[in-house]
C-alpha cells in the first residue's frame, strides 16, 4: 500500500479517536433559569353575572283601582311607599259591614236574654216545649250571624289595609304591571320588586375546577374592586352536557353601589397551596399529558421533578411541585437529558 494512503488512514482513526474521546468526557451544556417563589396560591378568574334567587311580586289584594305608583327603576327603602291603591269602595264595604255586625250582636243579645227568660218560665211550665226550643235555635242562629259578620269585617279590614303597598325590604322597583288609573283584580300583580339582601353572583364553573378548589371551601373570593364574597350554595346539579356546575355568591358586607341584575362580573378566587414556585415557561416540558422540569442539583446532575401548572404568563409559568424557591431549572438544551445526567451550566436566564 502507498505511503500515502497508509498516512490518510492512520490520520481518520486518530481523530475519529479523538472527537469520540471528546464526546465521552463532555457533558451537555445548558441554559438554566431559577425558580423564583409564589406567596399568592392558586388563583383563578371566574366569569360571572349579576342575579337574584327570586323577584318578589307585589299583588292586588282585592278588586280596585291603581291610584298612585313609583316607576320602573325606582330604588327604596324598607317602608317606603312602592303603590296605593283605591280605597272608596272597601270603605263603603267596611262601614256597612260594621252595621251589619252591630245589628246582628244586637239580635244575639236579645235572642239570648229572652232565651234565659223563657228558660226560668219552664221551669214553672208556662212555656211550651216548643217556643222555647224555637228561641233557644234564634239565639244560636243570630250568634253565628255574629260570628260571619265579625269575620267578614276582619277580611274587609284586611284588604283596606293592604291597598297601601311598601318595600319589604330596600331594594329596587325591576318592572310595573299597571298604570295609575288601570283596575287590579284580585290577586294580580302590580309590580316586581327586588330585594338587595337577596342580589347575588351567579357563576358557571367547570366541575373540575370547583372540585381543584375543594369545593370553595376555604377560598377567598372577590371583585376587581375589592368587594369580598362567599359561597352561599351550589346548584347542586352538573350539567351533561358541558360537566359545569352553576356556584351562587353572596357578598360578605355592602354591594357595589352600582350593581344592576344581569351585569358581568369577574370574581377572582383564591386558595392557599403549598409547594408553588414560578419557573421560565421555556423550563416546561411535557410528555404522555404529564409536565415536568429539570432541576440543575449543586452537583450538577439532573432530576425530573414532575409538576402541575396552576398559571400560566408569557414569560413564566407557576407550577406546584416539588421544588423550592432558588431551585435552577433547566430552560435549554433539555433534549437529551435523563435523570442523574450531569450538566455544564452555559448562562442564567431571569424572570
Amino acid at each position: 500500500m502507498p505511503y500515502f494512503f497508509r498516512y490518510f488512514i492512520f490520520s481518520s482513526v486518530a481523530i475519529v479517536s479523538s472527537i469520540l474521546s471528546v464526546q465521552a468526557n463532555s457533558t451537555p451544556a445548558v441554559r438554566v433559569g431559577e425558580a423564583q417563589p409564589w406567596q399568592r396560591g392558586i388563583q383563578k378568574p371566574l366569569y360571572c353575572e349579576a342575579d337574584a334567587p327570586f323577584r318578589q311580586q307585589i299583588s292586588s289584594h282585592v278588586s280596585a283601582e291603581l291610584t298612585w305608583l313609583l316607576p320602573a327603576g325606582s330604588r327604596v327603602k324598607k317602608g317606603e311607599l312602592l303603590a296605593k291603591q283605591n280605597d272608596f269602595y272597601l270603605k263603603r264595604q267596611l262601614a256597612q259591614l260594621d252595621a251589619n255586625a252591630k245589628a246582628a250582636h244586637a239580635n244575639y243579645v236579645y235572642s239570648l236574654n229572652e232565651y234565659e227568660r223563657l228558660s226560668k218560665l219552664d221551669e214553672k211550665g208556662a212555656v211550651s216545649s216548643s217556643e222555647l226550643q224555637q228561641h233557644k235555635r234564634d239565639y244560636q242562629t243570630a250568634s253565628e250571624q255574629n260570628k260571619i259578620y265579625a269575620e267578614q269585617f276582619r277580611l274587609v279590614e284586611h284588604q283596606l289595609n293592604n291597598l297601601t303597598h311598601r318595600a319589604p325590604a330596600d331594594g329596587v322597583v325591576l318592572s310595573l304591571f299597571g298604570e295609575p288609573g288601570q283596575w287590579v283584580g284580585e290577586g294580580e300583580s302590580i309590580l316586581v320588586f327586588l330585594p338587595a339582601d337577596q342580589q347575588e353572583v351567579t357563576c358557571r364553573v367547570a366541575l373540575e375546577l370547583y372540585q381543584q378548589f375543594n369545593q370553595f371551601k376555604d377560598v377567598k373570593l372577590s371583585l376587581a374592586d375589592g368587594t369580598e364574597l362567599f359561597l352561599d350554595r351550589d346548584a347542586g346539579l352538573v350539567s351533561s352536557q358541558d360537566q359545569t356546575i352553576n356556584l351562587h355568591l353572596k357578598f360578605k358586607n355592602n354591594r357595589p353601589e352600582n350593581f344592576f341584575i344581569g351585569q358581568r362580573y369577574v370574581v377572582d378566587v383564591s386558595m392557599a397551596a403549598s409547594n408553588l414556585t414560578k419557573v421560565p415557561y421555556d423550563a416546561l416540558t411535557i410528555n404522555n399529558n404529564e409536565y415536568y422540569v429539570w432541576r440543575v442539583g449543586q452537583d450538577n446532575k439532573v432530576s425530573k421533578v414532575v409538576a402541575q401548572i396552576i398559571d400560566t404568563d408569557k414569560n413564566y409559568s407557576v407550577i406546584q411541585g416539588e421544588l423550592q424557591a432558588g431551585d435552577k431549572v433547566v430552560v435549554k438544551g433539555k433534549l437529551a437529558l435523563k435523570d442523574d445526567t450531569e450538566v455544564t451550566i452555559n448562562s442564567q436566564v431571569k424572570l
